[in-house]
């Protein structure tokens, strides 16, 4: 008999969605929640940076290991939070958000430089133990499954800094008021995109491996 799916079943969820979730979403919807119902800038911040904090814990406690992408998030969070106290006229304050993107990209790409690229640590972060194993499995035992995380934390770092260079000469052409808004949909708008294509991607990835092994 075929050996069982253990990464994508119908009986368990798929890491790269839970990943999405939790490491993504719920930071990042905690902070432009708050901002909307009006709370500072500071305050929201701090919430998504708790939030993705939390979350590292969390993984810490109940699998023994490391969230790296929550950590990115909060990491990012941080430094959006740090350059919020800093002083500046409005220009500088609109591109404190490519700094933090930025920032973002270049761990990603630097981590596809050693064996354990950053969308893989966290897909597997997001899986439950049989999916974890299988997981560990195909990484030590596949190249081609690892290579395709590497080139998935590619495509997000790469992304990541184009976003972050093209919002540079927006901030100085456009309006203020209108950058703000725009801003905001820009970086939603990049998040949402990779989300979709990495859920499809890594899936199609994890199903050709298991049932290849």
């Amino acid at each position: 008999m075929r050996r069982e799916n253990a990464v994508v079943t119908a009986r368990g969820k798929n890491p790269t969605v839970s990943l999405l979730f939790w490491d993504v979403a719920l930071p990042l919807a905690a902070y432009y929640g708050l901002r909307l119902a009006g709370q500072s800038e500071q305050v929201s911040l701090l919430a998504g940076a708790v939030l993705a904090a939390c979350r590292i814990a969390w993984v810490a406690i109940r699998d023994r290991s490391f969230d790296g992408f929550a950590a990115l998030l909060a990491g990012v969070l941080g430094v959006g939070l740090v350059l919020s106290l800093v002083t500046g006229d409005v220009k500088f304050l609109l591109l404190k958000e490519s700094f933090a993107t930025a920032t973002a990209a270049i761990v990603l790409l630097v981590s596809c430089f050693g064996r354990t690229p950053m969308v893989l640590v966290a897909v597997r972060a997001g899986a439950g133990a049989a999916k974890r194993a299988e997981i560990d499995r195909l990484s030590d035992e596949v190249p081609a499954f690892r290579r395709a995380f590497t080139r998935m934390s590619a495509v997000w770092g790469v992304v990541l800094l184009l976003e972050a260079v093209v919002r540079v000469p927006l901030v100085y052409l456009l309006p203020a008021d209108v950058m703000n808004a725009l801003s905001v949909v820009l970086l939603l708008a990049v998040i949402g995109v990779l989300s979709l294509w990495s859920v499809r991607y890594a899936e199609k990835v994890l199903k050709k491996h298991t049932v290849a092994a």
